[in-house]
């Protein structure tokens, strides 16, 4: 008799392990769902011309509703982008980097994000990095590093993903190192030892950022674990027209 009630606690445990699990599988599956898909593929080119203001704040359609979005960051390395969806209109929002970083990037201690038309196919994309801050002589590489492909989502879910090789970054920029037709992306790398180097990929029309670009990764010199105010050759205006008001 006592092994028979031992057997059935048993079987009860192993039930209520099990629904735990359930629920948890559950759980993990409704934040998933919660983020969205990515836009449709596009039936054609953007309805919003993209262009930069006077303030120097892109003006695109990301997500591909016809509507205006607006991408401003006043940090100059993707510390504060924020997006304002439907920008003027009574239905938008905006979303910052942390917003569109995913659910991993999203409890990260740092989250940087980026926005251009890399691969000049005519919608914008979305480069996040997110990780911990570096500390010590080893170098600690981001959680995330990857580019989305455009058009992308308000929770920053894109077309497709490409992983990036970014070395230990932590802040990024749009920058215009080879001075062709596609934004490039320069990051602010730890590279060990108290070192720091700006690493750069290039803008690519498969990939939308290509991996190698050695000749344009340089030293940063004595700047430490804070970087500069602004990236070298981090800018938008050889990529985008005036907008003709803003």
């Amino acid at each position: 008799m006592t092994a028979r009630g031992d057997t059935g606690t048993s079987r009860r445990g192993h039930r209520g392990r099990g629904a735990l699990v359930l629920a948890g599988l559950l759980l993990c599956a409704g934040c998933e769902d919660s983020l969205g898909q990515p836009p449709p593929r596009p039936a054609g080119p953007p309805a919003v011309t993209a262009c930069l203001t006077g303030s120097g704040d892109l003006v695109a359609d990301v997500n591909d509703d016809g509507r205006p979005d607006r991408i401003t960051d006043p940090s100059h390395h993707g510390a504060r982008l924020a997006i304002a969806f439907g920008a003027g209109s009574s239905g938008g929002r905006t979303v910052t980097a942390r917003g569109l970083a995913d659910r991993t990037g999203s409890r990260q201690p740092y989250v940087r994000a980026a926005v251009a038309d890399f691969d000049r196919d005519g919608w914008s994309d979305l480069a996040v990095v997110a990780g911990r801050a570096q500390a010590g002589d080893d170098p600690v590489p981001p959680r995330v590093a990857e580019l989305r492909l455009g058009p992308f989502s308000d929770t920053g879910r894109g077309r497709r993903t490409v992983q990036l090789d970014l070395g230990a970054a932590q802040d990024i920029a749009v920058a215009d190192h080879d001075h062709d037709r596609y934004p490039d992306l320069v990051a602010y790398t730890y590279a060990g030892d108290g070192v720091y180097e700006f690493r750069v990929r290039l803008g690519d029309p498969r990939t939308g950022l290509g991996a190698g670009a050695r000749a344009h990764t340089t030293d940063a010199g004595a700047t430490g674990y804070d970087p500069p105010a602004r990236l070298p050759h981090a800018r938008l205006t050889p990529f985008y027209p005036a907008c003709r008001t803003g």
